[in-house]
């Protein structure tokens, strides 16, 4: 998958994509709060896909400058689950981002109806991404993965439509 020039291409990763998509998010303090670091995300990409989640990727050329990671049944053993979505910090607010999650979006709801994320509680900027897509919030994990970190429960249901 390669786009033209200043343009952005959403479409399937490789395995020889995932050690650009765990190096999107290598040094981000957040992810290191977590103790994700490279080699584990690449792991844990490669088993999702093994399980048959979708990790699809954004290029721009041939730079690869996003991703989304979303498990089928992650939610509740029930509903889609949007694990990851990164973008290059350098191209943040360029609409990657939705591009890459209406993609995931469009995924979900071919199989669900709905899609649940978490966010942390810190992640202000995330909580307005996905609350200006739809999302709505309906719980809060108090340090559910770590001790300190808290998480917001989001949902977005699958758009009616009045044809």
């Amino acid at each position: 998958m390669s786009a033209e020039p200043g343009t952005t291409c959403v479409g399937p990763a490789a395995d020889a994509d995932l050690a650009a998509c765990a190096a999107l998010v290598a040094g981000h303090a957040l992810f290191e709060r977590y103790g994700i670091g490279p080699t584990e995300l690449v792991h844990a990409l490669r088993s999702g896909v093994a399980a048959g989640d979708l990790v699809s990727c954004a290029r721009r050329g041939s730079v690869l400058v996003g991703f989304v990671w979303l498990a089928p049944t992650g939610a509740f053993a029930r509903s889609p689950y949007l694990r990851l979505l990164a973008v290059a910090p350098e191209t943040s607010g360029t609409g990657i981002g939705s591009q890459l999650a209406e993609a995931a979006e469009v995924w979900a709801f071919r199989r669900a109806s709905d899609i649940f994320l978490l966010v942390n509680d810190g992640n202000v900027a995330a909580r307005r991404f996905y609350t200006r897509r739809g999302f709505e919030v309906v719980g809060r994990l108090h340090e559910y993965v770590l001790p300190g970190l808290d998480e917001t429960i989001m949902r977005k249901r699958r758009p009616t439509t009045n044809d």
